[in-house]
């Protein structure tokens, strides 16, 4: 029952579902059973009583379980008074409209609703006397919708054949969004009829004799000022205490409704950012002094998000907050991190950076009274639903977030926060480092109770050789941390396992990929000359690639081919396929984490390390899809660190005498000096068979070594070196629907591609002719110039995975038909040359196309 009645009252609700979610809606006359149920509001589930409570509490208890009240509108067709407190708990979690209810704005009463609803159609005196008619009984909401419809096609007859529609919001957003009806409002000479319309609707003062354009701006200013003056309540700052704006509460409600929808109309959105930026400047609103608690609850203007973008910045630099987090988090998906994909990638970093604060806050905590034996000590980093690994997993994309939004000037605050992060990442990080490395030199070698890298072949790869095609995944520098967020993207894919390991020191690639190989429990390590060390199993010296596969295809027990990670991608080739056939066990090795690393670009590594696990996780499909292969055992070398440059005041001697090897976080040698600031033993004290000693520093530190790189270090023995991850993957055979129709609609933010960051809104609708229901895929937004990929992904409004760039869509609550609209942002990574690009929407499970833009203008250049 479409009407302008109708859309007056679900306003009502909406605006009180914005403000306190959760909305019991009483209608003792019965006035609203018809459209109850037909109401439609954004992310909001309306729920309606039919007979009884106890059926009406079953349905609506699984909605009450989260930490805040669900977006719930409850409609009872009773007094309040008949329910007996039925409902007490949820009016006590929300707010309560029925006729008569205080304030005004929660006041359902029919006649009311419909006073102020017709008044902008039909003027005051006639809304007065229907308001009469309808207390007295004799009118409907269906005769209230009618009269509006009737009246707005007399009052506005003229405009209506202009505008497509007599409604005053539809015809005031027609005239606000852009020019084109200029012409066919002169030609039929209806200035004038249009000047008042609007003037009756928005309680704004218009000459009918103005030129249009003039008027349009007149309009803009006085409908975003109210909107913005009526969204900051008692909180309105003295620059804005003398603007004109709407006086009469069903203009100040018109004005606010107009602008609501003109932000929330996609293809309007343009001329709304326009309009608002000319009104911000010249109202110097950028300039204005605003409350940030009431600022959050305007989107008006830009300036107003920036103002709390930097309150956030502020709060965090004093003390993090789990209320600021989650402020930051549920900006990703509001009108301008939508509209301008740079605000959409600061709160995203924000957020990210209030993350690694939390985490290590809580890690500090913990590290008070820290376990004191290795299994434990394992298990708090590695372990349970909340691992001290996630320090590392949130720094690790704080990082990459910051090297992907290339922060220009005026983002002082956000350099301050990201300086605080770091130092207290590198503070925690280092405290619980010293820690690790004392209990690790105090246990007895071998540790029980947790696996030894030593033993991975033995006891995780070679039971799966009687069962099928096994692959062994070795995979240099992959840190615990990184696995594990690998593993919650494979989920759905594989039956998997992720466990913890102890690496062999030093962590180096020449220790730890041949402490992978079978035997390597009796490995020594020793010198193999030129600053070299190496892996000495039954008298083999195993010092690189050629010698591990050799050592591995001679005492596998199974026929071995070997394959790097490349050969796997974007599809295996008909070498791999052959040698598959033939092969019990499937070697792929990759070594582009250190490899990327290493090179010392450290922005390059920031924006691509995220890559890998893309690559890794592509891979494996590969392995189980394309070829057949049944378990995969992924593992890996050694961990690393990664943070800031190293500083001089970071740098420490090395114990010098005689030296086997060094590098930045490792020695290994005989003689020399002992210093305070690191830990000097033998290696046999640590399990290892050697001759050999170490020394690793107790923190963060490094030693002074020639060459190497300024930021990535490994050969330590802090968690994020030693524990390594080991994960063994089983294909799931899942059962499978049909594969879903999806007619996809990819809008994008701006027309041209003007700064190095777009964004794209991806929607979709099932097709009508499919039988069955669908779950939404997860999906990859990639800008491609000659068929190669030039973004990296950096955010969305919900859904992002952070390990792969990923983004998970889901269905419309209302409608599970269709695709829930998801804004996401990418960012160009390298330099564009030709004057177009194409973005593309990619199934992330299969690499299938599933839409694309095609010849998106490049006005800028990198």
């Amino acid at each position: 029952m479409a009407g302008v009645a109708t859309e007056y009252v679900r306003q009502l609700i909406a605006k009180q579902v914005e403000d306190h979610r959760l909305v019991v809606w009483y209608d003792p006359e019965g006035a609203y059973g018809e459209v109850a149920g037909e109401i439609a509001i954004p992310n909001t589930k309306i729920v309606r009583y039919e007979g009884s409570f106890f059926r009406l509490r079953r349905e609506i208890e699984p909605l009450l379980n989260g930490p805040q009240p669900p977006r719930l509108v409850v409609y009872v067709p009773m007094a309040q008074g008949e329910t007996h407190d039925a409902l007490v708990e949820l009016e006590a979690a929300g707010v309560v409209m029925q006729p008569g209810q205080q304030p005004p704005n929660r006041n359902t009463r029919l006649a009311i609703v419909g006073r102020n609803a017709l008044r902008p159609i039909l003027g005051d005196e006639t809304a007065g006397a229907i308001e009469k008619q309808a207390e007295a009984g004799k009118l409907t909401l269906a005769e209230l919708n009618a009269l509006g419809n009737k009246g707005g096609e007399i009052s506005t007859g003229v405009l209506a054949l202009v505008f497509g529609s007599g409604n005053p919001q539809d015809v005031a957003l027609g005239f606000l969004n852009s020019d084109r009806f200029d012409d066919a409002v002169r030609q039929k000479s209806a200035a004038g009829q249009l000047a008042t319309l609007l003037e009756n609707s928005f309680d704004v003062e218009l000459a009918s004799d103005a030129p249009l354009a003039g008027s349009r701006e007149k309009l803009a200013r006085h409908v975003l000022l109210t909107d913005l003056v009526q969204r900051l309540g008692s909180s309105v700052p003295g620059a804005l205490e003398s603007v004109s704006v709407a006086a009469t509460a069903s203009g100040i409600d018109a004005c606010g409704r107009l602008a609501e929808t003109w932000r929330q109309l996609r293809d309007y959105r343009e001329g709304y950012v326009a309009a608002a930026s000319k009104v911000e400047q010249e109202f110097s609103i950028d300039r204005i002094e605003f409350d940030p608690a009431a600022i959050a609850g305007a989107e008006t203007f830009l300036a107003g998000e920036r103002v709390l973008i930097r309150h956030v910045e502020r709060q965090l630099l004093q003390a993090a907050d789990e209320k600021l987090l989650e402020l930051a988090q549920s900006r990703l998906s509001a009108f301008w991190a939508g509209a301008n994909p740079v605000i959409q990638a600061h709160w995203a970093l924000v957020a990210t950076a209030a993350e690694v604060l939390l985490e290590a806050d809580r890690v500090a905590g913990a590290l008070k009274q820290p376990p004191t034996t290795m299994a434990a000590l394992v298990e708090a980093y590695a372990g349970g639903t909340w691992p001290w690994c996630l320090l590392d997993t949130h720094h690790r994309q704080m990082e990459s977030r910051w090297h992907n939004f290339d922060p220009s000037e005026g983002h002082a605050g956000l350099e301050k926060l990201m300086v605080k992060a770091r130092q207290r990442y590198g503070e925690v990080g280092s405290q619980l480092a010293r820690h690790f490395v004392g209990v690790y030199q105090k246990a007895g070698h071998p540790i029980e109770r947790v696996l030894r890298q030593r033993d991975v072949f033995e006891k995780r790869v070679k039971p799966k050789l009687g069962e099928g095609k096994a692959a062994y995944v070795w995979v240099d520098a992959l840190r615990f941390e990184m696995a594990r967020q690998l593993c919650e993207v494979l989920r759905d894919d594989f039956d998997l396992t992720i466990q913890p390991a102890l690496a062999t020191v030093p962590t180096i690639t020449e220790i730890g990929m041949a402490s992978l190989l079978p035997k390597a429990a009796g490995g020594r390590v020793v010198e193999a000359g030129g600053g070299k060390l190496a892996l000495s199993i039954e008298g083999s010296l195993i010092k690189d690639r050629k010698d591990r596969v050799a050592f591995l295809k001679q005492h596998a027990g199974a026929r071995v081919f070997d394959a790097r990670l490349d050969d796997l991608l974007p599809k295996a080739s008909k070498k791999v396929r052959d040698g598959v056939k033939d092969a019990q066990l499937v070697l792929i090795t990759s070594q582009e984490i250190d490899e990327l690393c290493e090179k010392d670009n450290i922005a390059q590594a920031r924006r691509q390390m995220d890559g890998v696990l893309v690559d890794l996780r592509r891979a494996v499909r590969v392995l189980s899809n394309e070829l057949g292969i049944g378990t995969i055992i992924l593992a890996a070398d050694h961990g690393h660190l990664f943070g800031e440059e190293i500083s001089d005041d970071m740098k420490i001697e090395a114990p010098g005498g005689e030296t086997a090897d060094l590098h930045r976080r490792v020695w290994v040698g005989v003689g020399g000096t002992s210093e305070p600031s690191y830990l000097r033993t033998s290696l046999a004290s640590l399990g290892v068979e050697s001759e050999l000693d170490i020394a690793t520093p107790w923190t963060f530190a490094c030693f002074k070594s020639k060459g190497g790189a300024r930021a990535y270090f490994h050969g330590g023995m802090s968690p994020q070196e030693l524990i390594v991850p080991v994960v063994v993957m089983m294909s799931a055979a899942r059962p499978a629907g049909p594969p879903a129709q999806i007619f996809w609609t990819l809008t994008p933010g701006t027309a041209k591609l003007t700064t190095r960051f777009f964004s794209v809104q991806i929607a979709g609708t099932q097709a009508e002719s499919s039988l069955f229901g669908f779950e939404a895929p997860k999906v990859r937004i990639e800008i491609r110039a000659n068929k190669k990929c030039v973004s990296v992904p950096v955010s969305a409004s919900y859904g992002f995975e952070d390990a792969t760039g990923e983004v998970k869509l889901r269905l419309a609550e209302r409608d599970p038909k269709r695709i829930d609209p998801n804004t996401v942002t990418v960012m160009l990574a390298e330099d564009v040359p030709q004057k177009t690009v194409g973005v593309y929407l990619v199934d992330a499970a299969t690499g299938a196309e599933l839409a694309r833009l095609d010849a998106i203008e490049v006005a800028i250049s990198i």
